[in-house]
């Protein structure tokens, strides 16, 4: 089984900010699908069995580190978000961290933690995702940023 373990800012380990693409192959083996990304620079390989893709810049360096429920555990620095077998909602752990994330776009934004998720706060199943990225990747997005409605979270 494959793990990762959310750092802030520093990645999904094993996975690092900045790691070339040779060396996450060397990680995870080949990836299922390459996709050139159109919109911006660079591409991003799809682990599909494993629900997992990562995005390289044009140095081909990762940039953004994506994951979908799948078949990996997921932990944040050490503690467990998602297990193999089971995939819950991860804010109500992300919130403990960092109280006060922001909205845009569909996704919640964890600016302490360097984590979005989307499809649980706003219960569209089909668009469960945790996102993870490096400092600054959300800044120039977040001045069309909101305060999300947390209601359900809070007990």
């Amino acid at each position: 089984m494959q793990s990762f373990d959310i750092h802030p800012f520093v990645g999904a380990l094993p996975i690092k900010f900045g790691m070339h693409r040779r060396e996450v192959h060397a990680l995870l083996g080949a990836p299922e699908t390459i996709r050139a990304n159109e919109e911006e620079a660079g591409v991003t390989d799809y682990w599909s069995r494993r629900r997992v893709n990562v995005s390289f810049d044009e140095e081909e360096r990762v940039n953004h580190i994506g994951f979908c429920p799948g078949e990996f555990e997921l932990m944040l620095e050490g503690s467990v978000l998602w297990k193999q077998s089971e995939q819950p909602d991860p804010n109500p752990e992300l919130l403990r961290r960092d109280s006060v994330p922001l909205e845009a776009f569909g996704f919640l934004v964890f600016t302490q933690l360097g984590v979005t998720t989307t499809g649980y706060h706003d219960d569209d199943e089909d668009q469960r995702s945790l996102t993870v990225f490096p400092r600054g990747l959300w800044d120039e997005l977040l001045g069309e940023a909101k305060t999300p409605n947390l209601q359900k979270y809070q007990r």
